[in-house]
């Protein structure tokens, strides 16, 4: 097969040429989808810096996501959740949650920051304190929805430990309904623990360009092993 050309090449190795085709096809769409979710994650970013940068507004059925608001109520210390597995510094520990009443009937959960675990899991912090009717400022926030397994989400006794984050789950412990949202509090105030800087996204668009070279290169290597074993037989 010397006396071959390249096209007559290609369509002697249908299965190779098929096969490259598709992948190569296949990891530059990948590419381009990398980078339109860098775009929408840069405009997510931007949207969520603009609502940090705003002034607290008192909470209502109308506050979005990231929101800065002001609440008035009451906490309840004695009925708290320990959220477990919770990494800082490269220290495992826990994000408090504790419930925060306020109008007639409403309640959410407040993020009141980190706590370090014990010396044994069953060494469970102190995170009990006296409150009386106050204001409070946070961003709020609603937890992404996360793959659940076991029966054993929550512990029985308080302050309960949790696996999981989502107000969903969690309410399932108490007598009221519970926003679907979190309200993280702001550094310096009362009653804060360890403050954990609010990262709206884990994976930033300058991320999701590197993954998007990535994507592009696999499929220019591709396209080069392709040609390589092409003219192999030429």
């Amino acid at each position: 097969m010397k006396d071959l050309s390249t096209i007559e090449l290609i369509k002697h190795n249908k299965a190779l040429t098929a096969f490259s085709c598709v992948f190569i096809v296949v990891f530059i769409l990948l590419g381009f989808w990398q980078i339109e979710r860098a775009g929408s994650k840069a405009s997510l970013i931007q949207e969520f810096d603009l609502e940090q940068a705003k002034a607290p507004k008192p909470i209502s059925d109308s506050s979005l996501k990231w929101s800065r608001v002001y609440i008035e109520g009451f906490y309840d210390p004695a009925q708290q959740v320990l959220i477990d597995n919770q990494i800082k510094n490269g220290k495992v520990g826990y994000k408090i949650y504790t419930p925060f009443y306020y109008k007639q009937d409403q309640a959410i959960f407040v993020d009141r920051g980190w706590i370090p675990q014990g010396k044994t899991r069953k060494d469970l912090p102190n995170v009990n304190f006296n409150s009386t009717k106050l204001r409070i400022i946070g961003s709020l926030i609603k937890p992404e929805k996360e793959v659940l397994a076991g029966d054993e989400l929550l512990t029985n006794e308080w302050p309960l430990v949790s696996q999981t984050k989502s107000p969903r789950v969690i309410q399932e412990a108490y007598e009221k309904k519970f926003s679907d949202m979190v309200l993280i509090l702001d550094p310096g105030s009362l009653f804060m623990n360890e403050h954990v800087a609010l990262i709206p996204f884990v994976i930033t668009p300058t991320k999701h360009y590197g993954y998007a070279l990535q994507w592009f290169t696999m499929s220019l290597v591709l396209a080069g092993m392709f040609m390589y074993a092409i003219k192999r037989e030429s």
